[in-house]
């Protein structure tokens, strides 16, 4: 299911604008991609990104490939969920935006944000065994978040911490470098920790209305995505595109009764409260 979900494909043409080419058909191997096709294409599947890191892993002679892709892909390139990021009141709903609609981008991982006593931990999972190719994907997306955290707070203070989920790599004297911060391996799973007193600093392109309208477009592009049996968090996201229109004045109204999220899910009210139930939401 989640390899033929839809995946951006920024991180593929960055790539292959990177490659050498005489080297391009080596990087799509495997795919079914064509390099003529990519320039105008918005979306590739799943399987098709992970095949191209599993090339660009094999073809690449620099072992910090993955980090200089990620400097290169920063939070302003990455569509609406960039947008709704950058206008966010806070870096904390900011990490929290981005830890939410994290899977549009890399429907390969599961994402987290959450306060551990006085700290913030935004964390990284795959949601599907990623193999040898685990470690780079955590280096691009890692370098992603640290560079929006960078943006609202101008620099990576003291008190953050790069925390990875696996052993040091051959280049791992390059970590601190490019992310500004210690780091930390061998942890139980991949996270930067921030003071929670930072969480609160204003964004400073905050723009409600432009973090109003980004998060409702996030919403439609995860609806899209969400497995069909996962009914809560399909019930999660129709309450939040409710809020969020409130919110932006596109409707007034009471929020969706059990009936009106029935229909929206193509079941009936049973069904749902059911399948809930099943989920523990009941």
């Amino acid at each position: 299911m989640i390899n033929a979900l839809p995946t951006p494909a920024t991180y593929t043409r960055v790539l292959l604008q990177n490659t050498p080419a005489k080297d391009r058909p080596a990087l799509l191997q495997g795919t079914g991609l064509l390099e003529s096709s990519l320039p105008t294409s918005r979306f590739i599947r799943a399987d098709q990104q992970l095949q191209v890191f599993r090339n660009a892993s094999q073809l690449s002679k620099n072992p910090n490939w993955a980090l200089a892709l990620g400097q290169q892909l920063n939070i302003n390139s990455h569509g609406s969920l960039g947008f709704a990021a950058m206008s966010a009141p806070n870096l904390g709903t900011s990490l929290d935006s981005l830890s939410a609609f994290g899977r549009i981008r890399a429907p390969y991982l599961l994402f987290g944000f959450k306060q551990i006593q006085d700290q913030y931990h935004f964390t990284i999972e795959p949601a599907l065994d990623l193999g040898g190719i685990a470690m780079f994907i955590d280096e691009i997306v890692l370098q992603v978040a640290a560079s929006l955290i960078k943006t609202v707070l101008g620099h990576m203070v003291p008190g953050i911490k790069i925390m990875l989920g696996y052993p040091a790599p051959e280049h791992a004297s390059e970590y601190p470098e490019y992310f500004s911060a210690p780091c930390e391996f061998n942890q139980h799973i991949t996270r930067i920790e921030l003071p929670q007193r930072l969480c609160k600093v204003p964004c400073v392109l905050h723009d409600q209305q432009t973090y109003i309208s980004s998060l409702a477009r996030c919403r439609i592009s995860l609806a899209a995505i969400i497995d069909s049996s996962d009914v809560v968090t399909q019930t999660q996201n129709i309450f939040a595109s409710h809020f969020d229109q409130i919110a932006a004045g596109t409707i007034i109204g009471e929020s969706p009764q059990l009936d009106d999220i029935a229909n929206s899910l193509y079941m009936s009210p049973r069904t749902l409260i059911r399948k809930l139930a099943v989920q523990g939401s009941g």
